[in-house]
């Protein structure tokens, strides 16, 4: 019986309304390899999901997340998954240094339709498009 973890996840938004996705490692060993997720993790022991988030992007962007926005929970399987948002109007991929993944990439919602998501992600974009625009 595999266990509990709590997750950290990210919408990161440019200017255009596209937000930042990851293309997962090609890797057999990994949950749903070559697939599209937010940037995130897990949350370590004693962190807050908002401490998590920041040290996440930090470590996988080299992104600077300043006051992030809470806007869900999303179970999925034995992951517990807390969303955060920021919108960016400066944000630039150039900008970023993606040090996990193959990629990162701003994509529409039309866009995000019609790539495979990893985990949740597709019902979380959604959501997240619901709730804001």
């Amino acid at each position: 019986m595999s266990k509990y973890k709590p997750q950290c996840g990210l919408i990161l938004e440019d200017k255009e309304g596209k937000i930042l996705l990851q293309l997962r490692d090609n890797k057999a060993e990994i949950p749903y390899p070559n697939m599209w997720g937010t940037f995130g993790g897990q949350i370590e022991d004693g962190e807050t999901p908002i401490e998590s988030i920041k040290r996440e992007i930090k470590e996988e962007l080299y992104y600077d997340l300043i006051k992030p926005e809470y806007f869900g929970n999303f179970p999925f399987e034995n992951y517990n998954i807390h969303m955060f948002r920021k919108i960016d109007l400066k944000i630039n991929i150039n900008d970023l240094v993606v040090e996990e993944g193959q990629k990162g990439e701003f994509l529409s919602l039309g866009e995000i339709r019609k790539i495979k998501c990893a985990f949740n992600c597709r019902e979380i974009v959604e959501s997240y498009f619901k709730q804001f625009h």
